[in-house]
């Protein structure tokens, strides 16, 4: 039977629209296609528009129901149809409506709440558009298409708010806000949760608010600008910022409180200003002070020093060693053997690096050059050195991270029974 509804689903719209709604309502469960019925409820719109410009009748048969179409549509969505082409088509047929009511009950059930500026920030734009992309796919209402349709209609803005924020378009929807109703305008303004985009909306409903102003003396252009700069909260907007918007013939009593907080805030701003000078300069002594207790301090090594993991003797070997603080002496090839593998491969390779290239700079000084190449070759020498020495030997490797960190590996019986 379900091929005869479809055939003669136009006559049957035009004879008994509500009643035909009804029945194809009744036959959704059953299988019934929303989507093989859209056409004729379409063409049915198309000769109740017709009859509507022109006042003819179209027939003494053909019933005009206004609410046919959206009584199956919005039952077919109810009852779990998904379809893109249905979510459309009845957008439409609410914008074409006088009254947003629908429409915007409608969108407000079927377009989530946009991710707030905060973590869109967080996230990167890349998140943020694979996140919108996503839900373009999976929701069956096309936003795009929804706004088109009512920003061609000219009317329902407040539902064209509702789609711009699900897109996460905040700034359109202020600025289309503001056209309408300045309250929805400050009250979007009001739940951005980003500081630097609050701010610029606010600005944008300062300069909306001054514009709007009409007498000669600028005195309610002033009191609707104030009006804005208390209702935005503290710390959004100062009065400099709104300044540009009174007009340059406008008397400082009109303001005076808002400039006296302004200054107000400027002199606690600097004193808190100077109280943190004043803590960096104490902390810039303290640290000069222990740089220059560094340089004096050194570590006295005993004549007959043995490394800590190879037992020679450091005075004797001919070999550079390093002492630390806590009194062991290691030397320098032992030291690297033992470093090596706690760092990441990329400092690993920076060893490798500076031991090629001092290596190197040893043969070139070993050569006749002149002294302003060795004595530049000299400082190379050292500021690799110091690298270095910052890369393995930063901390003693027995008593510090290396030692924490190597707590669960086994121990070297060979190496034991050689060491004793």
């Amino acid at each position: 039977a379900e091929p005869y509804y479809y055939k003669h689903a136009t006559v049957l719209l035009s004879r008994a629209p509500m009643a035909a709604s009804r029945s194809f309502l009744s036959r959704y469960s059953e299988g019934l296609s929303e989507t093989k019925l859209l056409p004729a409820f379409m063409q049915y719109e198309r000769k109740r528009s017709k009859n509507t410009l022109t006042g003819e009748k179209n027939g003494s048969a053909f019933v005009d129901d206004e609410n046919a179409s959206i009584k199956y549509l919005e039952g077919a969505i109810a009852q779990g149809s998904r379809s893109r082409a249905v979510f459309n088509y009845l957008t439409s047929l609410y914008a074409a409506m006088s009254d947003e009511g629908p429409l915007f009950r409608f969108l407000s059930t079927h377009v989530p709440p946009s991710a707030s500026s905060s973590s869109s920030n967080s996230g990167g734009i890349s998140e943020l558009m694979l996140k919108q992309a996503q839900e373009e796919i999976s929701s069956p209402l096309d936003k795009s298409h929804a706004l088109r349709t009512i920003l061609r209609t000219g009317r329902h803005f407040r539902s064209a708010v509702k789609l711009y924020m699900g897109f996460g378009m905040r700034q359109q929807a202020v600025e289309l806000a503001l056209k309408v109703d300045p309250s929805l305008a400050r009250e979007l303004a009001r739940k951005s949760d980003d500081k630097d985009e609050k701010k610029r909306l606010w600005l944008m409903i300062a300069r909306n608010a001054a514009a709007q102003g009409t007498s000669r003396d600028g005195k309610d252009i002033v009191a609707r600008v104030v009006a804005v700069l208390k209702d935005c909260g503290p710390d959004v907007l100062s009065i400099e910022d709104v300044l540009p918007f009174l007009p340059d013939f406008a008397q400082i009593d009109q303001f005076k409180d808002e400039i006296c907080d302004a200054l107000a805030s400027y002199s606690s701003k600097i004193e808190h200003y100077i109280k943190e000078m004043n803590e960096c300069d104490q902390t810039c002594d303290t640290l000069r002070d222990e740089l220059s207790r560094l340089r004096s301090v050194g570590v006295q090594v005993r004549t007959n020093a043995r490394c800590a993991f190879t037992n020679k003797n450091v005075m004797e070997s001919g070999e550079p060693f390093y002492a630390f603080p806590s009194g062991y002496v290691v030397l320098e090839k032992a030291l690297k053997r033992e470093i090596l593998p706690h760092l990441n491969e990329k400092q690993r390779n920076r060893v490798k690096c500076i031991d090629e290239e001092l290596a190197r700079l040893r043969r070139l000084r070993a050569t006749n050059r002149a002294p302003i190449e060795k004595a530049k070759d000299d400082f190379e020498m050292d500021e690799l050195q110091h690298e270095l020495d910052g890369l393995i030997a930063a901390e003693c490797p027995l008593t510090g991270s290396v030692m924490i960190d190597s707590i669960t590996q086994g121990f070297d019986d060979d190496h034991v029974e050689d060491t004793f």
